[in-house]
Parts: structure tokens; sequence; C-alpha cells
């Protein structure tokens, strides 16, 4: 594994660190991997490119880490390089916000005699490094990169991914139920009052006969029939009192 000592922010990237802290974009662009050395007395922050390029990652994350720094990733494999080469140089570039500058080299490392050994593409060993690199941001709030449409996540990406979609569907499913249980206790409810308006019809209407059959104006039996004599009927059943005129059972 390649260990980078020797790390700096460029001269152009203190510039673009400073238009940042002072309200305008930071937009990472791209990591770019080598297998350049440094000259006796250069340093990484005179650099303005990396030294000698062999693969360009696209950036897949740019995450503001909240103590004046920033994380930016991306993913290395093998099949990017024809050619085997020591991983010596790793560098992160940005745009600066003047459009007449254009994109710059805004922070390097090199990791000297330490390089990790990339076979090229082909062969039996299959290289895929997440390359995670820290650098200082200051006050800058205003902190993008450019993330291709097509940039794939790493194995962890996918995890923690995987996980919020589990969670998210777990809290949907719990919702459902919520839901579906809410829907039965309002048909239960819907039907109770259906029940219930019934009764009170009935008992309306009971109550209404009851009224009337207590209060109302009630001056005649209309199952009383009278008469002074049988003449015309006959009787099938009772004894008729003629003096009283009436039928007695």
């Amino acid at each position: 594994m390649a260990a980078f000592i020797n790390n700096d922010i460029t001269a152009a990237g203190l510039i673009v660190l400073a238009k940042g802290v002072a309200g305008e974009k930071i937009n990472y662009t791209k990591i770019v991997l080598g297998d350049g050395s440094l000259e006796e007395g250069q340093t990484p922050r005179s650099l303005t490119d990396v030294v000698s390029p062999k693969a360009v990652i696209d950036i897949t994350k740019c995450t503001v880490n909240g103590d004046g720094t920033v994380s930016v990733g991306g993913i290395f494999t093998n099949d990017m390089t024809a050619e085997g080469f020591y991983y010596r140089e790793l560098g992160l570039y940005a745009e600066d916000p003047d459009p007449d500058v254009g994109e710059v080299l805004y922070c390097y490392g090199n990791c000297g005699d330490l390089a990790e050994w990339i076979p090229p593409t082909g062969g039996a060993t299959i290289v895929e490094k997440t390359i995670d690199i820290v650098t200082a941001i200051g006050s800058a709030t205003n902190v993008t990169a450019y993330i291709p449409a097509d940039a794939y996540a790493t194995k962890e990406d996918y995890e923690n991914y995987k996980a919020i979609a589990l969670a998210a569907q777990a809290t949907a499913n719990s919702a459902l139920a919520y839901a579906q249980q809410a829907v039965t206790i309002a048909q239960q409810a819907a039907a109770a009052v259906v029940d219930l308006s019934n009764t009170v019809a009935q008992n309306t209407s009971k109550i209404t006969t009851l009224w009337d059959a207590v209060f109302g104006d009630i001056t005649t039996n209309p199952f009383q029939i009278t008469f002074a004599d049988l003449s015309g009927i006959t009787l099938v059943s009772g004894v008729w009192n003629a003096t009283l005129q009436r039928l007695e059972c």
C-alpha cells in the first residue's frame, strides 16, 4: 500500500481555497494517479500538474466533514491501465472560480520509495482501490465535485445505500400496516353508524306512534260501532242486550 508522506495544497490550490473562504464555489473535478518522482528541491506546493499521470479517476463522493476539511473519493481499478506502474503520485484537481484560469491541481501527494506496484490489466491480479483524499477547505461552505452520471459507487457506499433503502422499506411497510388498520377501524365505525342510524329511526317511529296515542286529540273511538237493534245483522257470536243496546261477550 502506498504511503503518502509528502502532501500539500499547491499554490494554485491555495488561491482556490482563498476564493472558497470568501464565498465562491470550490468544485473538484478529478483525481489523478501517477508514477513520477519529485526532483531535488521540488515540493508539492510548486506543482501545477501530476508529474507522470497514469490513470484518471472519476469522483464518486464529496463530503464536507465539518472540521475545515473535505473528503473526496473515487474508485481505481487496474483495467484503467494497459501498462503496470508504481502508484507514487496522487493529485486532486479543482476548477478555479475564475473561468480564465480553469482547472488547477488543488493538492498533491507523493510517497517516494514507498510506491505500490500496480499490475497491468489482463493479468492474474485484479486491483480495485477506494481512493479517499482529505484536504483542507477552511471555512468554505460552497464545496462541490464533478461526479459523472456513470460513476459507480464503492462497496461501502453500496452497503450504506442498501441499509438506507431497507430502513426506508421497513418504515413504508409499517406505515402501510397502520394505514390498513386505520381503514379497517374506519369501516367498522361506518357500519356501527349505519346500525345506530337504523336503531334511531326505528325508535323515532315508535316514539311518534306512542306520542300520537297518548297525546293525540282523539274524540271518538275509531273502532266503535253503534246500532239500536240487530236489524239486518246476523248474530254469529255473543249475546245481544236489547235494554242497553249492546253486544255482550
